[in-house]
Order: structure tokens, then sequence, then C-alpha cells
């Protein structure tokens, strides 16, 4: 057998190597946490986090307009569970350690202050603010407090997506020449969210220019947005549900992100980096990888419906983080110059959206983060 010489030993002869080390402190409690927000993201939190043995939830902060005793019954939240729409009974809680915010952007800054002035550690949704200004306040307010406050910008922590990053880094396709990625939505968001949203920039866009910063490792030097609303609510709300941003970066890469809030075949996301040395593409991610075949050919399990299904483990995986940080056992991924540099991003975005003109980026050394 001409392989017969590579046989190796049986692994029974062989003492086991150790695991690594996972943790650095002995804490290994549940974190008690309060859910604010139950709208669109926030009941896939609930869900998670309910799911999760590190985690204990005590509180779920509902919007002025919801009924807690019929989002009690129709959630199946249990009674030693508090229900509520004011935030201050999550705030003035001693049993509450963390706080989870899953609720509308312009809420955010408000419920963060609040939460670290209550020493509560904290969990946002993305972004902190629309408000590179405010953005610095509420870090500023963390740091004074001793307290983390992460930003959740989940794709990071999607099993594909890191290790993309982590091929980067360490060299696998040379210095990037360009980065491209996609990200068309479904469903199609409900009419009432359209307005609340944010806007295709604040609420969709942000995901991927993080990503391409954060794989990259850069920042942009220019934007140039073009943009249209095929969709007439959409363009009642002046706001965009068809778009493409390109980004010149400081280091040479080209980037480009293709926008669009409604995919009618599933919720499609890829990402490519390309470089001398060759390329790293993940994307259009399946519930499973039956393909079927018969006289007319061969058909493919169709995409994941939503981001819920899509990025399920990237949302438990972020969770689980949030923990290890909260118990000291892992430092803070997203800094507030990342976040920073994402709104500084989203900004010039919007200003060339305006104009119709490329739009160009400054950057001081203290600006641009450490990816």
């Amino acid at each position: 057998m001409a392989t017969a010489r590579f046989k190796a030993s049986s692994p029974y002869t062989n003492p086991p190597s150790a695991a690594p080390a996972t943790n650095t402190t002995t804490d290994t409690s549940p974190v008690a946490v309060a859910l604010i927000g139950l709208g669109r993201i926030g009941v896939m939190y609930l869900a998670n986090i309910n799911a999760n043995p590190l985690l204990q939830l005590r509180c779920v902060v509902l919007s002025s307009r919801q009924d807690p005793c019929w989002v009690r019954e129709k959630h199946g939240i249990p009674d030693h569970v508090i229900v509520t729409c004011d935030p201050q009974l999550a705030f003035s809680n001693p049993s509450i350690e963390a706080v989870v915010i899953a609720s509308s952007t312009a809420s955010h800054v408000e419920l963060i202050l609040s939460a670290i002035s209550a020493k509560k550690a904290v969990y946002c949704e993305k972004p902190i603010s629309d408000s590179l200004e405010k953005t610095g306040h509420c870090y500023r307010a963390a740091a004074e407090a001793n307290l983390p406050l992460f930003c959740a910008f989940n794709r990071r922590f999607d099993p594909s997506y890191s290790h993309i990053q982590s091929q980067v880094r360490a060299g696998a396709v040379g210095k990037i020449q360009t980065i491209k990625s996609v990200s068309r939505d479904s469903p199609i968001i409900p009419l009432s969210y359209i307005g609340p949203s944010g806007g295709i920039f604040d609420d969709f866009s942000v995901h991927d220019i993080d990503l391409l910063l954060w794989v990259s490792g850069d920042v942009p030097v220019q934007v140039f947005v073009s943009g249209n609303s095929q969709i007439p609510e959409f363009e009642r709300h002046n706001d965009f549900d068809n778009m493409i941003i390109l980004l010149n970066f400081k280091h040479g890469a080209l980037g480009t992100i293709d926008l669009n809030r409604y995919s009618s075949y599933g919720y499609d996301q890829r990402l490519e980096v390309f470089g001398p040395l060759g390329m790293l593409h993940c994307g259009q991610s399946r519930p499973n990888h039956l393909v079927t075949s018969d006289l007319d050919g061969s058909v493919k399990t169709p995409l994941h419906y939503s981001f819920p299904s899509h990025y399920d483990r990237a949302f438990r995986n972020q969770l689980n983080y949030f923990v290890d940080l909260v118990r000291g056992r892992v430092e803070l991924s997203v800094t507030e110059k990342m976040t920073s540099a994402v709104s500084k991003v989203v900004e010039a975005c919007k200003e060339s959206a305006g104009s119709g003109l490329p739009v160009k980026l400054s950057w001081s050394e203290e600006e641009i983060p450490e990816y």
C-alpha cells in the first residue's frame, strides 16, 4: 500500500493535550440582565437570553404602546420576570447587573446613560447614536464608571466572517486590493418600521461599513454613494431601498457595498476579499446543504429567510462574549474609536447621497482604530 508508511500510532498511546484555558476568573454565575425593547430584534434577544445558561432574565422593558399583560402571555414570560414600560424599574433593581438595549436608535443614548448611572454594564444594538458627539459622551460616561459599553456589531461574531478576518491578518491574500460586501434584506421590513428605523444608513449600512473596516483593518479616505427608491413606501419616507457605496481606503484598497432592502429569494449576505495572493469569499448561507437533482437539473435549499436564522450563531456568540466581558475575562473588542469610525463614515455617506458627489474624509492618528 503506497501510504502504509504514513500510518500513525494509536491516539491512546499519546498523552491527551490540555484543553485551552477559556476563563481567567472563577466567577461562573449567570449574569442577571434586563432586556429593553421587544420589537423586531428584541423578540430574538428574548429567546436567546432565555436559552443561554450564562444569562438570567430579570426584567423586560416595553415601549409605552405595548401592554405588559398581553406581552407576558404572548411570549410566555414567567411571573418572576418583571414586565414593564418603565425602564427605571430595571435601573433601580440592585439584582440586575447589565442591560441589553434592543430599542430604537433614538432611545439609545438616554438609556445608556441611565444604565451607567445605575452602575449597570451595557450591551447596545448598533449604533450607539447617530451623533458622533453623543457616542463619545456615552463612552466617556462608561469609562468614568469603569463599566463596559458594548456596541453589538454582530457580524464580527459570525464564524465565517471572523475566519476571513483572521486569514486576512495572517496575510492569506497579501495586501488587499478589493473588498466587497452584499447585503440584501429579507423579508421586507414592516411599514411601521420604515420611519423609526433610522433609515438605510443608520439601520442597515452600518453593519457592512463596520465589517469592511474591521476585516481590512483600514479606514476610507473617500466615499461615494449612489442610491434610489425602487419601492414607493421608502420614497415617501425620503429613504433609499437600493444603494451602492464605493470606498477608497487609506492604504489603496477599493471597497464596494451593495445594499438592498428587499430580496425576493431570501436573506443574501456575501463578503469577498481579493489580493495578489488569492481571494477569500463567503456568503449565501442556507439552513441545510441538501441538493435535489432530477431530469430538470439540481435545486439547492433556499437561502435563510431572515437575519435571525442566518446570524443565529453570531448573535449567540455575541451574548457569550458579553458575559465574558462583564465577568472580566476578555477585553472590549468593539472600542469607542471603532464605533466612532463607523459613525464618521456613515455621516460622509449621507453627505455624498445628498450631494451626488464623492466625499473625502481626513483622519488624525488619534481617530484611527487599532483593528
